[in-house]
This record gives C-alpha cells, structure tokens and sequence, in this order.
C-alpha cells in the first residue's frame, strides 16, 4: 500500500476529530434536531469551540485520506479506517473514564487481527 503513514495520520486525526467532538457534545447536551428547532441547534452546535475544531481535525482527516484513495484500492485503504475504534476506545477509557469491558477487549483484539491478515 501507498501512503500508508498518510492513511494511518488520516485515521488518527478522524480519531482526534472524534473525541473533542464528544467534548463539544458534553458542552452542548441535548440535541432534538426536530424541524422546529433545527436553525437554533445548528447556530447552538456552532458556539462551541471543541465541534468547530472536531470538524477541523475530520476535515484535515478528509484531505489526507483522499489523498490515499487517489494512489490506493479502496478495499485495501479502508481496513485502516477501524483502527480508529481501537484508538477512541483506548482515549475514552483516559479522557471519559468509559468502562473497559473484557467485549471491548476482544472485539478491538478481533479488529486488530482483521487488519493484520490484510495487510501481513
């Protein structure tokens, strides 16, 4: 595979994206999205400062992982995508003291040997 370190900074950066999203989400609490209030949770989702830089760090991860599509098979490239469970897992349990339950375990293990009979 091409640009691998370019797939594998995409997958990271969406990983970041996603944690301080989650941030921005605790900030924000609840988001009915309903028709009626859709304008004011739309300008409520901008005012906060960790969505705007989540959808920064996803935007840079866009960029780059287009990039690794233009030189590479998608079915090739998007193995890599799911390591990202593995490193939000991993952030959730420090940032947001989620629980580590031995499925977690197994099933980011299970991940974790999906990509390397891919790729080995």
């Amino acid at each position: 595979m091409k640009n691998i370190s370019i797939a594998l900074l995409s997958v990271l950066l969406g990983a970041i994206g996603q944690v301080i999203l989650k941030i921005g989400a605790n900030k924000l609490g609840e988001l009915s999205l309903s028709f009626n209030t859709l304008y004011k949770d739309i300008v409520s989702v901008i005012k906060i400062p960790q969505i705007i830089l989540g959808i920064i760090f996803f935007s840079i991860s866009f960029l780059l992982w287009i990039q690794v599509l233009t030189k590479n098979e998608l079915s090739n490239s998007y193995p890599l995508v799911s390591l990202s469970y593995i490193l939000i897992m991993i952030m959730s349990v420090f940032l947001f003291q989620e629980e580590m339950t031995v499925r977690k375990i197994l099933g980011t293990g299970l991940i974790v040997l999906g990509v390397w009979i891919i790729y080995v």
